[in-house]
């Protein structure tokens, strides 16, 4: 934000108030937000220091396009805010800001300025960037970001680690590391700011709590849950709840449920039946009365517990995960991306 200055915008007038001249600053004081990230708009905030029957600005853009905006009874130290229709870009802008007193005198103000709406500084960390064990990341951007601040959080809510990194010469890539608490991280919250204190926000939540179960047995070929297994679906739930009940209140929880089969049968196969298998699970604790969200996702033979050749019986590559997590979680299975699906609130698909 800057303070127009009244020598370099020949912003000076003289308000006259009966026989008295008035200083512009006496009156009114107006900063100018003239830069700005997308998504917002610039603006001059005007800081009124007496009554005023109007505060009037009347723009013309670089474009040719007009601005006029009028406020009515404006009372004493109260703060008004003209927003510029700026969507991108720099323009500049020329024209007057008027005041109009209750006794119907007033004057007028020059304004010559410009304005800029830059780009996001689109904050990333891939998910091989971040390293919680070597308390280290890498950040890239697209715009070069001057310092970095950043807060690691446990997950019982407590300060694990906190500080602000400057990044000189300014760039797009930044790597950071941390000193930090004994403790399991919940989420970590990056802050940057480019060299016009333009700042944004991203934050990191790889938490990730895999819910300990008893594995469902399915007939072969097929994904029904029979009675014979519902006891350990039963079981499972209430783990559910357990860890929805500690975490729930820190972060948005979700239940991602991952299917697996063993080698028999062809690839193909296996994969359609692990995702249907999968959706089952989901669709038994949605039943159960969970109502997070829920996602599911086959992944057929590609992720064997136990490795074995192909068309091999073997009961623990027949399994299921089931991961409470803020964020998609990454599953160890190699060569196999992610494509959870999200389960209806009513079961359906």
């Amino acid at each position: 934000m800057k303070r127009l200055q009244w020598s370099v915008f020949c912003l000076f007038f003289a308000l006259l108030a009966g026989p008295t001249t008035v200083e512009a600053n006496e009156v009114i004081n107006v900063h100018l937000n003239d830069k700005v990230p997308a998504g917002k708009k610039p603006s001059l905030v005007v800081s009124v220091h007496r009554d005023l029957k109007a505060l009037t600005l009347n723009l013309v853009r670089g474009d040719g396009k007009k601005i006029h905006q009028k406020l009515p009874n404006v009372p004493r130290n109260s703060k008004r805010t003209f927003s510029l229709p700026q969507k991108s870009g720099r323009h500049r802008y020329k024209g007057t800001l008027e005041v109009t007193f209750p006794d119907g005198e007033g004057g007028a103000m020059n304004l010559d300025f410009a304005a800029e709406v830059v780009a996001t500084l689109g904050l990333r960390v891939d998910r091989d960037d971040l390293d919680l064990d070597g308390h280290k990341l890498h950040l890239r951007t697209r715009r070069p970001i001057a310092m970095l601040d950043y807060q690691i959080i446990s997950e019982s809510g407590s300060l694990l680690g906190e500080g602000s990194k400057p990044v000189s010469p300014a760039g797009t890539r930044v790597d950071l590391e941390w000193q930090q608490k004994d403790g399991k991280v919940l989420k970590i919250g990056l802050v940057a700011h480019d060299a016009d204190g333009i700042h944004e926000d991203l934050e990191l939540i790889p938490w990730r709590y895999h819910i300990p179960h008893e594995e469902v047995e399915f007939e072969t070929g097929k994904w029904e849950i029979r009675d014979s297994q519902k006891p350990r679906l039963n079981r499972s739930y209430e783990l559910l709840k357990k860890g929805l009940a500690k975490y729930g209140k820190l972060l948005e929880v979700k239940l991602y449920i991952a299917g697996y089969t063993d080698t028999v049968a062809a690839a193909d196969y296996n994969l359609q039946l692990s995702g249907k298998r999968a959706l089952s699970i989901a669709r038994y604790f949605r039943k159960k009365g969970f109502r997070h969200p829920i996602y599911y996702q086959g992944y057929g033979e590609r992720g064997l517990k136990v490795p074995t050749p192909d068309e091999t019986d073997e009961p623990r590559n027949r399994r299921a995960e089931y991961v409470l997590a803020a964020e998609p979680p990454t599953m160890d299975v190699p060569g196999s991306a992610a494509h959870w699906k999200r389960l209806g609130q009513d079961g359906g698909r």
